[in-house]
């Protein structure tokens, strides 16, 4: 290699790190000084949201305290806030913040019904911040990163563009539009997947034709996914699909007839590497680094395989970042993820209902998470749960344990029991037999559901099968999940015995016969439902 070859990624390396210094020393100073940095965030939002509809409805004032904020604003989920956000997408009228929404982000909500979320220009802001607070220590900490070829995790359209009725964007076209568009001409030649590709709205051709794209990246550097699973099915796809997939790069071209793709010449020995009877990824992959998805709550089951499969790679786990928020940030040195606390307002609910600002959090403890963010949701139960782990300096750090309440989150479905209960009822009837939701683990590592019934349509699984996974379709998540091969499809088991069965599956994991309470929906994976 030449000497100005080489010297360029440590220009590269130090450049971002100037251009970037700005913002993370202001996150280091917020670190060092918690409740003033939140303090300075609620002031700063309030700015945005007082002079709102919502905010003159709550009787907000932009130098309210927080004793005052607390006082005036109840906690709320969605549900309490959808009429609100309905009549802002209807009339574009500027009803929960002051600033105009750029877009509405949609995701799932535990009815099913799914959620439209405002991404006004501070919200935006703010995701941008996480992501530079995130790459930059990485750059100044983590893995040596010399190629700078990066693959963001896509999803198809499976839904076509949509808008409000006053022309405001719903979704955005991939993840790299959460970053400002200074960073994205900074970074955009190092993105190499092709916008085309989303376009590819059948599942299994898209999954062939991504995976046809990262092979063709002999330089791949960083994989951020979401759920481990997202690249587990693609290394799954890389092997079932591997005679097409070589068909393709041998061609020079993927995606299908209406949308092709062109793939960069491969050569024969990546070809090679590609058709051997058990491919090393690594070998396919030399310069893969880094490894970025969530290894918490439920994705703890899967992550061991993403690091079975790519030994020597820097597997992170990723912050607790939701559709509403960024929360918590990842970065090399912390015990685990630091709220994003100069962006972010934070409220926490401990086991004994009390409320907490995040000074006030115990090392060792539980809480629920409460948020206010400058999109304009003001105490907003996200419905995660979190524990103290350590502390950066005088701040503590939060490590996602999962979801509130009664909620099955594999792979980043989201499904909640009111959603399931309704879609159970609706296709078996709302009495005269015993029917339940079980999230499983197949022997493989394969996650997915099974739906357990007493139900005389039961005995014949497959096409009630395929109308409950038709229905739980309505949930935009699972809909997402099945369609990408994270979830296996939905198997029916007819039991005679449902009811005793879901006892005992209770019993098995420690609660008492007065414990149990029948719900639509079991939370915890398990592999034994046939016996």
């Amino acid at each position: 290699m030449s000497r100005s070859r080489s010297l360029r990624p440590a220009l590269l390396r130090a450049g971002f790190l100037a251009l970037t210094s700005p913002r993370t020393a202001r996150f280091a100073a917020a670190l060092l000084r918690p409740r003033a940095a939140q303090d300075a965030v609620l002031r700063r939002i309030l700015a945005h949201t007082a002079p709102s509809r919502y905010g003159r409805e709550l009787g907000l004032d932009a130098g309210d305290d927080y004793a005052a904020f607390r006082r005036k604003v109840p906690i709320v989920d969605y549900e309490a806030l959808r009429p609100w956000v309905d009549a802002q997408v209807a009339t574009g009228e500027r009803v929960l913040s002051s600033e105009a929404p750029l877009l509405y982000e949609r995701t799932s909500g535990s009815s099913g019904r799914p959620k439209l979320v405002p991404y006004t220009p501070s919200l935006m802001a703010a995701f941008n911040s996480c992501f530079v607070v995130w790459a930059a220590d990485l750059v100044a900490f983590g893995p040596r990163f010399s190629t700078g070829r990066i693959f963001f995790g896509v999803s198809p359209a499976f839904q076509k563009s949509e808008a409000t009725p006053t022309g405001v964007p719903i979704s955005l076209a991939d993840d790299v539009g959460y970053l400002a568009p200074r960073m994205q001409r900074l970074l955009g030649g190092c993105f190499f997947v092709p916008p085309e590709l989303k376009r590819i709205q059948d599942g299994a051709d898209y999954r062939r034709s991504l995976a046809a794209v990262l092979v063709a990246e002999a330089r791949l550097e960083t994989l951020s996914v979401w759920s481990p699973t997202y690249l587990l099915t693609l290394l799954d796809t890389l092997r079932s699909e591997r005679e097409a997939i070589l068909e393709d790069l041998r061609r020079g071209r993927t995606g299908t007839d209406e949308i092709p793709i062109p793939l960069r010449g491969v050569s024969a020995e990546r070809l090679d590497l590609l058709a051997a009877p058990s491919p090393s990824w690594t070998a396919l992959w030399p310069d893969l680094k880094l490894v970025s998805c969530w290894t918490d709550g439920a994705s703890a089951t899967f992550a061991p395989a993403v690091r079975r499969a790519l030994p020597g790679v820097h597997v992170q786990g990723k912050g607790l970042l939701a559709t509403e928020a960024p929360m918590t940030v990842p970065l090399v040195h912390a015990p685990a993820p630091a709220p994003m606390l100069d962006e972010i307002f934070f409220e926490l609910i401990g086991s004994d209902g009390a409320v907490r600002r995040l000074h006030e959090l115990r090392q060792g403890e539980e809480y629920a998470v409460v948020v206010t963010t400058p999109g304009g949701l003001l105490r907003y139960r996200m419905g995660d749960r979190v524990l103290v782990a350590g502390k950066l300096g005088p701040t503590p750090c939060l490590r996602f344990l999962g979801r509130e309440g009664r909620t099955s989150d594999l792979v980043g479905e989201k499904l909640g029991e009111p959603f399931v209960r309704a879609v159970l009822s609706e296709s078996l009837g709302a009495s005269g037999h015993c029917s339940y939701l079980v999230p499983r683990v197949d022997a493989d590592g394969r996650p997915g559901y099974v739906c357990v019934t007493d139900h005389a349509l039961g005995r014949d699984a497959a096409p009630l099968a395929e109308r409950l996974d038709r229905a739980l379709r309505a949930a935009y998540h699972y809909a997402q999940a099945r369609e990408l091969g994270q979830l296996g499809p939905l198997r029916v088991v007819a039991r005679e015995d449902a009811a005793s069965f879901y006892e005992r599956l209770h019993l098995e994991r420690g609660l008492s016969w007065g414990q149990i309470k029948f719900e639509a929906l079991v939370t915890v994976p398990t592999r034994e439902l046939d016996r």
